[in-house]
């Protein structure tokens, strides 16, 4: 598989509309490092407080689910070969997606519960129903498909499932309707979006991406064909059984379930690795396998966390930050950031430069960006994320503080990296390669 048939065709839609996600994403992920520089606080206390939900959803929906959202616009019809269904409903989600997600992480920043959040809210579910038609528009035309698709056709079930809850909880906020204590479903908004959407995409998508990366080959997927149904049958009977307060052993079953499927993802990561042809890891793919190491050791203390009973409060809630800071920052986050070194620079080159090989010189993908600041970049945000997760756990401000600000730094880097790759887009020209 060679990366032009990976990443890019001519079934994809306009790069201008798949940037704008890509741009958007990245803003919101330096913007995420900055705020929480200066809300150490807020990161300190209880898991459900107003700044602490807003810094969640810069996270969620501006940082992680942007880039999903363009990464699916660009992958979806090349992958499953099949044209997008429509560009322009692309377009025009993206602006409300944007609109509604920034009046969502306002309405928490300052609390204003009511009219304010539930429309936010409401935009936002707009947007990813939007984005849903889109894609299941567009896979309605697939005439064969694959393991990747399967992944993918499930993760969009459950954006909807995590859409509709999100919706419902912000509504729940300022005008009460839900009986049960408003946590006993967060839990379930919030594992149905990690697992069910996110990681779910991620697993349809690695597939895919990481032989390519790593010229792999002849290796059998049947670890990926268990995790999908495991994952499946575990995380829809956990969500089930924590909405009807089910039996603790059947609970418990369920638990066990999600996390063999989990880990059997992590065996199909190993295969395709071994099968590797390409050995030494380049910047992107280091990243990814510091990413899925965050994976494995989440995916234990989730685990750990599902069946210890914690009785010390303080401990419990420190070790529950501990665990949200593993999922978005250390695997999504140090995940998303390698990809983006090497999908960014690939599409730019694509775009801007394939129509131009032998008749002047174009530059290499490597000299796209600066590798220097890559790397310095790579073990700046790696000693962040530590400092982050031991700070959340020993309640240490300064520890907290210090690994906050190297990832701040961190991510200035990489949208320097980033902006470096589209200067060369505006500077060569924006023509698309056309159909």
């Amino acid at each position: 598989m060679n990366a032009p048939a990976a990443l890019a065709s001519t079934l994809a839609p306009p790069f201008s509309m798949v940037s704008k996600y890509f741009i958007a994403s990245l803003f919101s992920f330096v913007l995420l490092c900055g705020v929480m520089v200066l809300s150490v606080p807020e990161l300190q206390g209880h898991h459900f407080q107003p700044k602490l939900l807003a810094l969640t959803h810069i996270a969620t929906l501006g940082w992680i689910t942007m880039i999903i959202f363009g990464a699916m616009f660009q992958l979806v019809p090349v992958v499953l070969e099949v044209r997008l269904f429509s560009a322009r409903l692309g377009e025009v989600q993206f602006w409300l997606y944007t609109v509604g997600t920034a009046g969502l992480v306002y309405g928490f920043w300052f609390f204003r519960v009511g009219a304010h959040l539930t429309a936010s809210a409401a935009i936002v579910t707009l947007a990813m129903l939007l984005f849903i038609i889109n894609i299941v528009a567009t896979m309605g035309r697939v005439k064969q498909w694959n393991l990747t698709g399967l992944f993918l056709l499930f993760s969009l079930v459950y954006l909807g499932i995590t859409a509709v809850a999100g919706l419902l909880l912000s509504i729940n906020l300022g005008y009460p309707f839900i009986s049960r204590i408003h946590l006993d479903y967060l839990k379930i908004h919030a594992h149905m979006g990690f697992i069910g959407w996110v990681a779910m995409v991620i697993m349809g998508v690695g597939l895919k991406l990481i032989p390519m990366f790593g010229l792999s080959h002849g290796f059998s997927t049947k670890p990926a064909r268990a995790a999908l149904v495991l994952v499946n049958v575990g995380l829809l009977g956990l969500s089930i059984e924590w909405l009807f307060t089910g039996a603790e052993w059947l609970l418990t079953s369920y638990v066990v379930i999600l996390v063999l499927g989990l880990l059997a993802f992590i065996v199909q990561l190993v295969l395709i690795l071994k099968h590797r042809m390409r050995r030494i890891f380049d910047l992107g793919m280091k990243h990814s396998v510091v990413a899925f190491s965050y994976f494995l050791l989440s995916i234990i203390f989730g685990f750990v966390l599902a069946v210890v009973e914690i009785d010390d409060v303080k401990l419990r809630e420190g070790l529950i930050l501990m665990y949200g800071g593993m999922i978005m920052l250390g695997f999504f986050s140090m995940l998303i950031v390698g990809q983006m070194y090497k999908i960014v620079p690939f599409l730019v080159w694509f775009h801007t430069f394939s129509d131009k090989v032998g008749k002047e010189p174009v530059p290499m993908l490597k000299d796209m960006f600066s590798e220097k600041v890559g790397n310095m970049q790579f073990w700046i945000l790696n000693a962040g994320i530590v400092l982050v997760l031991v700070g959340l756990g020993s309640s240490q401000s300064m520890v907290l503080t210090i690994g906050l600000t190297a990832m701040f730094i961190a991510s200035l880097m990489v949208a320097f990296n980033i902006a470096a790759v589209f200067r060369l887009r505006s500077r060569h020209g924006n023509k698309r390669i056309p159909a």
